[in-house]
């Protein structure tokens, strides 16, 4: 399977933010603290968002 390109601004795969997840990340802010995504446009923060949820950190609904 091709690594997903998700935020083309600062160039960050699917597979570096499932791995930060993985890592602790819980939030949208934790992830642009650790992988730099999303601190350009922000079109990408939904999708963001998504796989996130997608990885089971958010039981809490830490998105914000």
């Amino acid at each position: 399977m091709k690594d997903k390109l998700i935020c083309s601004c600062e160039r960050v795969y699917e597979s570096t933010i499932r791995e930060a997840v993985e890592n602790g990340a819980t939030s949208f802010d934790d992830l642009q603290k650790t992988t730099g995504l999303g601190r350009s446009c922000g079109n990408c923060r939904p999708l963001i968002e998504r796989i996130i949820r997608d990885c089971g950190s958010l039981s809490d609904g830490a998105v914000k």
